[in-house]
């Protein structure tokens, strides 16, 4: 707080002499020069790479057959030019492992439009229910198959009449005896998926403890696992139990990993044994859903990101962005260089959470922007709707300034409490946008200040560029000079350390040192505090300044 205008009058005239008497020893001795900071690295802009929809010219090229086959079956099945042709190679590679042609395939052209893993699992449940011959047909009409009774399936020669299915798929789970009534299960006039469900039931109720209402939410919510190999789940429960320590309680509170693909789990731990430094298994655990990407997703997601700049211990401040496909990643990646909001947080450790809740930041800085409300943080972009709700309905034009200290960490290579510590000398550093500071210091570069300069001058970054512009300009005239008293021959004979240090006393000599010279005339606001905002300036001047009286009026005015 200050105490009055006269001892903030009195202070300032105190800094102007030191820099006076500054002025005047430096003239004695010889400058070093002093290396200037290297910038921190553009941000690469990576570009999505074009795909054209898949034409019988690829299909005839890439999978066989001829020309007209694959024309004729994109004229019957159009959706088939949506499919990527990394997904098209995926299945028709499961298929080809399974001994089906390609012209198998063009006599059900949409099996392919199947992913890899979807036809893999519905093959090995068909072989475990006792199929003996899984045509394509049969595989492109499973779930009609598997919705059928037992008994018309051995009528139309699916399963052979002397196949007990109940009992051959209860044999499947060889880790715990079900506790199921097998002569109930032996009526053949229930359906495939019936019995199929009402094994998995006991082996779940057995296996994981699960109760009544467990079983029920994992039918509503997870529905797929109904169609899961029965080999599959147990395998995957093995793993995650064995593994990664998952108890019967995590399993049962996120069902979805019974879904899980065993083998690619194992790739993950194999092929991705770290993230910067910490095993996956418990990354793993700590965000079990990561479990549910393909280690090919993981491993190119973990490419972009590097590509950009950002280090795997931002991911690990943000794991759910595993949980994304690695395009979505690379598109809102390449985003952040679009929306200047967005590309100066690019060096905070958090800045994946704006990957993550990208398309909820964007709407919220819209609307902030209506607001005119500038100091949207990293924080208020992503967080929780409550916590939103109640920054935008407070009102209140301000950070807690974590962005800012983080980014100027970053690149004046100084410890982030250090520059709190000194930006909170001014009672109102919180309330300037991060993307102005960015962009002052810019153009300070731009004017040639070496970093350290800035650095002796922080709190000049929290100013309008325009009203830093005018003082530059101003001190270069020999009018300003002379008010000021200065022991120089001209405004080159100035270092650039003093020159910032005169632009900031200028600024806010012209508002009577209240630090109201931070606000733009859109955004004026009284400012209560003031605390050593300049530097302790010295004793010389005083006799002209004992008050704190700003130079010349007139000159002040004359040239603005």
């Amino acid at each position: 707080m200050l105490r009055s205008g006269q001892n903030q009058g009195q202070l300032l005239a105190r800094s102007l002499a030191q820099l006076t008497r500054g002025i005047a020893s430096s003239k004695k001795t010889t400058r070093k020069q002093e290396k200037q900071s290297p910038k921190l690295p553009k941000r690469p802009v990576v570009e999505m790479p074009l795909e054209e929809p898949l034409n019988a010219n690829y299909l005839s090229k890439t999978l066989g057959s001829n020309y007209k086959a694959w024309v004729t079956a994109l004229e019957k099945h159009p959706e088939l030019k949506t499919l990527k042709r990394k997904d098209l190679i995926n299945s028709y590679d499961t298929l080809k492992s399974l001994k089906y042609s390609v012209d198998d395939i063009l006599g059900k052209p949409m099996i392919i439009y199947y992913g890899a893993t979807t036809l893999a699992n519905r093959y090995s449940v068909l072989q475990e229910c006792g199929f003996h011959n899984v045509t394509i047909q049969t595989l492109a009409k499973y779930v009609t198959v598997v919705n059928k009774p037992i008994e018309v399936l051995k009528s139309h020669n699916y399963i052979p009449f002397d196949v007990k299915v109940a009992e051959r798929l209860a044999g499947l789970f060889t880790d715990i005896n079900l506790s199921v009534d097998m002569r109930e299960l032996d009526n053949e006039s229930i359906t495939l998926k019936s019995l199929r469900q009402s094994l998995l039931n006991a082996y779940l109720r057995e296996r994981l403890k699960m109760d009544e209402s467990d079983l029920q939410k994992l039918w509503r919510v997870y529905t797929r696992v109904r169609h899961k190999s029965f080999r599959a789940v147990q395998d995957t429960v093995e793993l995650l139990t064995n593994e990664l320590n998952f108890s019967a309680e995590r399993i049962r509170k996120n069902c979805f990993l019974l879904y899980s693909d065993a083998d690619n789990v194992r790739r993950i731990l194999r092929e991705i044994p770290t993230i910067d430094s910490q095993d996956i298994r418990e990354i793993g655990f700590r965000r079990p859903k990561i479990l549910m990407s393909t280690c090919d997703s993981l491993k190119q997601t973990l490419q972009h990101v590097n590509a950009f700049g950002i280090s795997e211990d931002a991911v690990l401040r943000c794991l759910e962005v595993l949980t994304l496909g690695p395009d979505t990643v690379l598109e809102r990646l390449r985003d952040l260089q679009e929306i200047e909001e967005f590309q100066v947080l690019g060096t905070n450790p958090r800045v994946l959470r704006l990957v993550h809740y990208q398309n909820k930041a964007r709407v919220r800085l819209d609307y902030l922007n209506q607001l005119r409300v500038r100091c949207a943080s990293l924080h208020i972009l992503s967080c929780g709707s409550e916590a939103f709700a109640k920054f935008a309905r407070d009102g209140s034009d301000r950070t807690k300034g974590r962005d800012i200290v983080v980014y100027l960490g970053k690149v004046l290579s100084k410890d982030v409490q250090v520059l709190r510590n000194l930006l909170s000398r001014h009672p109102n550093w919180c309330h300037i946008p991060l993307l102005h500071v960015k962009q002052c210091l810019e153009y300070l570069r731009a004017k040639k200040f070496k970093l350290s300069e800035i650095f002796a001058n922080i709190h000049l970054l929290l100013y309008p560029i325009k009203r830093i512009e005018e003082k530059l300009h101003l001190l270069q005239l020999p009018d300003a000079q002379e008010e000021l008293q200065l022991p120089v021959a001209d405004f080159h004979s100035l270092s650039n350390n003093e020159i910032l240090t005169l632009i900031l006393y200028l600024i806010e000599s012209e508002f009577h040192f209240t630090g109201d010279g931070i606000w733009t005339e859109q955004h004026t606001h009284h400012v209560e505090n003031f605390n050593n905002l300049l530097p302790d300036f010295p004793e010389s001047l005083n006799k002209v300044y004992k008050y704190g009286v700003k130079p010349a009026d007139k000159l002040v005015m004359q040239h603005l």
